[in-house]
């Protein structure tokens, strides 16, 4: 930009008088440009925001009025039903699990009028995923003390605390869901343990063991009230088969009445003993401590299956394998260990499968011939 004093900008020279004032007639003059400039920017920014909001107000309206004629809006109640159920997942999958996350209830969740469909669309609720975590109890081993004892307890306090409390949360989702699945057929899938996992004071155990057999029987009590309409189930379940205090082995004892409309089963039984030398070979000393990786074997489970292969009613004395026996049953899965397919409590009814895929199993490795021997049993009778 010219100036009269060009040649002497950024120079120690030092104006004269008459320079000086010149030099504050310059300033002033371009002072004043500065500020028309900057109204004029103002304008320009506020004719910006205005025309911007303009284009919002009407991008909204035109959003608003295309959903007015959206091809969704024109589908039937029956067509958008038949949509939402495309959308279930399997129903072990974890997305199948009864939460905020579950489509059944995303769905629910978009309008109105989709809220109504959903629940007027009984099958949409009728996935019952029961998946209850496995209790760990792992304490730190030290000499006996009060204050030692003290912590224990309260350990096991908030153990059960916590489960009694994610039981009730799924007890309460359950109930739900059979609730908004009226009276339609039912696909339940149940991953349960009645065993826990740790290592605690053989005494102590009961107190957590007995905690979680009340919370599950609660939670099998629900799904017995609504055995008639079950009409596939997987279960996966880990079953003190030796036990009158067994809960998810009544999950497995229903008569054919029970189950008039049941034709899928899928079956996984995992035998629970605990080794009795386990509790009274654990000590509070230190020295004792470096005994427990003899004692905590990661072939434990396998000692325990072994025993069962020796002596199968160790097992499966008590429990009736008989909810399978049901004359609407076409197919079935079942995965167990091969001892089971020995006695005489397993019970199914042979001439109306369709399909059949048996797993027995052994402590280390699956063969055929557990299925063979299963073949080979004679009906039972009646």
């Amino acid at each position: 930009m010219d100036s009269p004093l060009s040649n002497r900008l950024d120079s120690d020279y030092s104006p004269s008088d008459a320079e000086i004032l010149l030099i504050k007639a310059l300033v002033q003059q371009k002072l004043d440009a500065v500020g028309s400039i900057d109204k004029e920017i103002k304008d320009f920014e506020d004719s910006l925001a205005t025309l911007k909001t303009q284009r919002r107000a009407n991008e909204t309206f035109i959003q608003r009025h295309r959903v007015l004629i959206a091809p969704i809006k024109r589908l039937s109640p029956k067509i958008l039903s038949t949509i939402f159920l495309a959308c279930l997942p399997a129903i072990e999958r974890p997305e199948a699990s009864m939460a905020s996350s579950h489509p059944a209830v995303v769905i629910s969740h978009v309008c109105r009028l989709w809220r109504q469909v959903a629940f007027d669309t009984p099958l949409l609720w009728s996935r019952i995923q029961m998946i209850i975590p496995s209790v760990i109890c792992d304490h730190p081993y030290s000499r006996p003390s009060a204050t030692a004892n003290d912590e224990l307890e309260a350990d096991l306090n908030e153990i059960t605390g916590l489960f009694n409390s994610f039981v009730q949360r799924i007890s309460d989702t359950t109930a739900i869901w059979l609730s908004r699945s009226k009276g339609c057929p039912l696909t339940i899938f149940m991953d349960a343990s009645e065993d826990t996992s740790g290592v605690y004071v053989a005494s102590r155990l009961p107190i957590v063991e007995g905690s979680i057999l009340v919370g599950l029987g609660k939670l099998v009590d629900l799904l017995l009230s609504e055995s008639k309409r079950w009409e596939q189930v997987r279960f996966k379940l880990s079953i003190k088969g030796n036990s009158p205090q067994t809960q998810l082995g009544r999950l497995l004892s229903l008569t054919p009445q029970d189950v008039p409309i049941l034709q899928q089963a899928s079956i996984a039984i995992n035998p629970l003993e605990r080794i009795q030398p386990f509790g009274h070979m654990l000590s509070h000393t230190p020295q004792d401590v470096s005994t427990l990786s003899n004692v905590i074997d990661p072939l434990e489970t396998r000692t325990v299956q072994r025993a069962a292969e020796s002596n199968p009613t160790n097992f499966w004395d008590g429990l009736r394998i008989s909810t399978v026996h049901g004359q609407a049953l076409q197919s079935l899965t079942l995965d167990c260990p091969r001892a089971a397919t020995r006695l005489k409590v397993f019970q199914v009814n042979w001439a109306g499968l369709t399909e059949l895929s048996l797993r027995p199993y052994t402590c280390s490795v699956r063969t055929s011939n557990g299925a063979t021997s299963i073949l080979g049993m004679d009906p039972p009778p009646g």
